[in-house]
This record gives C-alpha cells, structure tokens and sequence, in this order.
C-alpha cells in the first residue's frame, strides 16, 4: 500500500488501515528441542510481489533463510458490476539455529522497520523430570518516541491486555470501547506523535531563531494538516511543509540532504507500522514433553497456537510462554535399584 506524504492523509490512512482494509496474514511458528536448538518458519500472504525478496521480517535467501514456498492466488472478486482479480502472494521461510541467543542476533535487532522477535530457552534439572520452558516475545511495533501514556491509562493497558484470540466474540461494550480505544490511538497519538517526529528534525536543520517561531505555531500547524482537505491545493499532497513554512513566514532549508535523509527514515518507520497493524497473526510453538503451564490461546498435542490483536504488541512486549517437561528414565532407575538394595538391606539385617 503506497503511504501518502501528508501528515494529515498518512495518519488517518494509517487508523483506517488498522481497522478495516488490506489485510495480509502473519503466521511464525517455532520448533524447539532438548538442548535448545531451534527452527523458525514464517509464513507470509500480501499482496506485495517483493514479499519473498523484502520484508519487515528480514527474510531472504540473501540472509540464509530458506524459501520453502513461494506461490500467488488469484481470487475473483465482484465490484459493482464487474469483477476484479484480487492477488496474494505467500511465501514460507525457514531457518535453523543452534540457540535462542542464535536466533536472537538476526530476529531481535535494533532496525526500526523490522519486526523485533526474541526468543528464551531453559532447561532445569528435577532428578525424575527435566523442565523446559521456551518463550516468544515480540517487541512493540511502535516506533515513536512520543509516549503513549500521555493518551491510554491503565484501564486501556488492561483492556487490550485482556482481549481475547482474534476471532473471537466480544461484548457490545467491549467492541464500543475498542473502536473508542482505536479512536485515541489513531486520531489523537498517532497524529501528534507523527508531528513530533517530523519537528525534531526540523529543530536540526534550523537557527534559534526560527526554531522559537517554529514552535510558537506548532499547534497551528497540527491543527492545519488535521484540517487539510486532500483537494486543498496550497498544501502539497507529497510535501506540505513549505507552503505552510511560507505563509507562517518560517525559513528552514527542506532541500538539504540532510534533512531528506531524516524524512525519509520517519516515513520508513511509519511505512512499517501500517504495514504490522494490518496484519493477522498466528503464532505456535512445537515442544517436547507433558504439558506443565502456558498461556496459549489453544494447544494440539505438543503444538501451542496464539491469534493476538497486533494490539497486544503495539506499544508493550507480548510473550508467548511454553512448560513442558520429560522424565529422566536414567534416574527412574538409579532411584529404583537404591530402593532395591536399601530394602535387600533393611531385610537382610531382619
């Protein structure tokens, strides 16, 4: 989906997407061993071509990942009183890795257009048992630096803490209180949030002088793109900062690299977090052993399944958490010929 320069434009597409269109499908699954070792497949549908080449996963074959599949569907579907041809790609990944901390180095890196993914192995020792406990925690997508808490309290963190699979039924009063909920993100934080990152830039690239201007009609100017009508010719649909900059009579340089560079790094990270909120998720993770504790929407034998609301790991981490564990036969059997020999023992001295 191509992402408008507007700030007004790209922030209400932004709560638009996030509700309602172009939705693509996100399914991780991990397979974990005894000693720690590991296997991730990430299965992607979009309508993005470069999907098996680029995405906000980082898998390529260039990256050592490997293409299971990569297959495209053509589904017919009626508008008005014609047909269009709506088409999705999906392409299965899969890697291997010795260990978490493996995993770890590609999948939980510091890039802000790329999914944060990191993973926890551990293994303890019960005599008649051994515990494994692997997690999955993904990092929160949003990669603004304003705070969030400024515009959700507890109750918010709760309330979405609290949200079932998706899919899954919710009450009349839940569903007015999530489309509310998504009113304040989308229109309220998002919308300063995008602003302010675009005035931290300005504030590099300008003297004292226009800086003190500047943020004398911050508000103004917040208030001027929300209003912006997409057919309003004074205001640039690629770049509305200098006619703005002009008739407030504020003079800073948009035309240095610089300041391109920067720009084009804040509609990146915007570019990636419409992409993540239109997503529907599937997560699981394979262990071995007898169930011992999880929070898994649902499990089938040794498989954990998790549908979060991308809500879940928008602004906080969400961790997907398995219990198993498998006995030691080896210690089944010591314990049992000290059994035997203490009472060979015991009834000897009788």
């Amino acid at each position: 989906m191509k992402t408008q320069k507007i700030f007004s434009i790209a922030v209400v597409a932004f709560g638009v997407v996030a509700l309602t269109a172009c939705e693509h499908k996100v399914a991780v699954r991990t397979s974990v061993r005894e000693d720690g070792s590991l296997d991730r497949e990430i299965r992607l549908t979009s309508e993005d071509p470069k999907i098996s080449k680029q995405n906000y996963f980082g898998c390529s074959e260039q990256n050592g990942w490997a293409l299971i599949a990569d297959s495209l569907h053509v589904k017919l579907t009626a508008s008005d009183s014609s047909k269009a041809k709506e088409k999705k790609y999906t392409v299965i990944f899969r890697k291997s890795y010795s260990s978490a901390s493996e995993a770890n180095a590609e999948t939980s890196s510091s890039t802000d257009t790329l999914f944060h993914l990191s993973s926890k192995f551990e293994k303890h020792f019960r005599w008649f048992y051994t515990v494994y406990r692997f997690e999955d925690t993904y990092h929160p997508i949003n990669r603004f630096h304003y705070p969030i808490t400024d515009f959700l309290n507890t109750n918010d963190f709760q309330f979405i803490e609290n949200l079932p699979a998706e899919g899954k039924p919710i009450s009349k009063a839940d569903s007015l209180f999530l489309t509310k909920l998504n009113e304040r993100i989308f229109d309220h934080y998002f919308n300063r949030a995008y602003g302010e990152e675009y005035f931290q830039v300005f504030r590099k690239n300008a003297s004292e002088e226009q800086w003190k201007k500047l943020q004398l009609n911050q508000q103004v100017i917040f208030d001027i793109l929300a209003k912006a009508d997409s057919k309003d010719n004074s205001i640039s649909a690629d770049n509305p900062w200098p006619s703005l900059f002009d008739s407030l009579g504020i003079d800073i340089d948009l035309t240095t690299n610089k300041y391109k560079l920067e720009a084009k790094e804040i509609e990146s990270r915007l570019n990636f977090m419409m992409w993540a909120s239109e997503g529907k998720y599937l997560h699981s993770i394979n262990m071995p052993g007898e169930i011992v504790s999880h929070n898994a929407d649902s499990v089938a034998g040794n498989e954990f399944y998790w549908k979060p609301s991308y809500l879940k790991f928008a602004f906080k981490e969400q961790t997907f958490f398995v219990e198993t564990k498998k006995p030691n036969i080896w210690a089944w059997v010591v314990s049992l010929i000290v059994i035997g020999v203490a009472a060979w023992g015991l009834r000897k001295r009788l």
